[in-house]
This record gives C-alpha cells, sequence and structure tokens, in this order.
C-alpha cells in the first residue's frame, strides 16, 4: 500500500507523528516503536527446525525495524533528516525527534493548558470539527504528561457553544455525574446539531415556497 504523508517540518510534527503511526501500523512495525514487542529471544542449545523457526523470526523482525526507519527517515524533511542520520534504530531516532519537537517543559504544558480552556467554536464551524480540535490539543498534553481529565472535556464542550445551544446544554446540566461523559456529550450536541440543521432547511423551503406564492398573480373570477 502507497501511503503519501506530509514530511515533517517545523510546524506538523504533531499531526506527523500520528501520520507516521498509522504507516507503522499499517506495515507492522509500530509495537517495535513503542517497545511493546522486542527482538526475538534465542534460547540456549535450540537447533534443526527450531533454530530455522527462529531465524525466520528474527529475520520477519529486522525486516519491520528496517522499514519504520525508513518510513522516519523518508517522511521527514532533509533538514531534520540529519538529526537522525545513521543511527538505523527507529526507537532512538522517534525519541530523538520527540525530544527535539516537544520538549518536556512547564512553559509548553502551561501553553497547551491555556489554549485548551481557550477554544471556541470558530463561525459555522462543526461541533465534530470542534470536538476534534479539542482531542487534540488533548493529545499534546498527554505527551506532556498532563493529560486533561474528562469532566474538563466536557466542560469544555459545551462551554462556547452558540445560543440555538442553550437548551441542549441547559439539559446537559441537569443530567447525573455518571453520565457527565465528553463521549456522551459529543452525542447529544452532535444530534442537536442535525436537529438545528434539519429545522434551518425546513424553514428555508418553506420561506422559498411562500415567496413564490406570494409572486403569482391572483386569478381574478368575473360572472
Amino acid at each position: 500500500m502507497d501511503i503519501s504523508i506530509e514530511k515533517l517540518n517545523a510546524n506538523n510534527y504533531s499531526t506527523w507523528k500520528e501520520d507516521v503511526k498509522v504507516v507503522l501500523m499499517e506495515k507492522g512495525s509500530w509495537r517495535i516503536i513503542t517497545e511493546e514487542e522486542k527482538v526475538p529471544d534465542k534460547l540456549s542449545g535450540i537447533k534443526g527446525e527450531e533454530e530455522r523457526i527462529y531465524q525466520k523470526l528474527l529475520k520477519d523482525y529486522n525486516l519491520r525495524k528496517d522499514r519504520a526507519y525508513s518510513v522516519i527517515y523518508l517522511s521527514s524533511e532533509k533538514e531534520y533528516r540529519l538529526l537522525i542520520a545513521g543511527i538505523e534504530d527507529p526507537v532512538k531516532a522517534w525519541k530523538i525527534l520527540k525530544e527535539h519537537f516537544r520538549p518536556d517543559s512547564r512553559a509548553r504544558a502551561i501553553g497547551l493548558t491555556d489554549e485548551f480552556f481557550s477554544c471556541r467554536v470558530c463561525p459555522d464551524e462543526d461541533i465534530g470539527i470542534y470536538s476534534a480540535r479539542l482531542k487534540h490539543i488533548s493529545a499534546q498534553l498527554a505527551d506532556c504528561d498532563k493529560p486533561i481529565k474528562d469532566w474538563y472535556h466536557a466542560f469544555q464542550l459545551i462551554r462556547y457553544l452558540p445560543p440555538e445551544y442553550a437548551g441542549i446544554v441547559q439539559a446537559i446540566y441537569r443530567w447525573k455525574d455518571e453520565n457527565f461523559k465528553a463521549d456522551k456529550v459529543l452525542s447529544e450536541l452532535l444530534a442537536e446539531e442535525a436537529r438545528l440543521k434539519q429545522s434551518n432547511k425546513d424553514q428555508e423551503v418553506l420561506a422559498c415556497q411562500a415567496k413564490i406564492n406570494s409572486s403569482r398573480p391572483l386569478k381574478v373570477i368575473t360572472r
């Protein structure tokens, strides 16, 4: 499968790492990067068929490991390839790039926290897109070991909604605490968004029909 992603540059690390993760998952290499999968252990004294099986497993592991490094290297702009050139270990390469683009700092975590709680729905923006922006910021905070609690995520989803969502927001306020979850809030907002869009569409149709009717000449019946 040929997959094309935007190369790593100074401004796209957050999206790049997610794209590369998916590519490596498709190639069966992602668990090597996360170190969930290690090089196969060779038991002492094995021979014959067991030795052939081990060599096959080792070859497969090394092939997927090489593919992982190739993806990381080739999906980076040339200036950033210098950071990992000659390493050939995809795990080390991944960590080097992470440290370069995402240094663990209190200032960055504070900045992302402020960005999260300042995030607002843009004019004419779909609720799904707004939710995706919040999730993206939340993921970056998780990378800093400062994850956002689900309660705050649910709160931020309804915090800056347009006036037409006032009814559903008031209904959500009356939920029990165990129901106040980000996924459930999002589901309700998406349903309300669909209802509002359909309502607006129906009103436009009625207004158009009324305009057509008003423009028709009246028939005068003479006797």
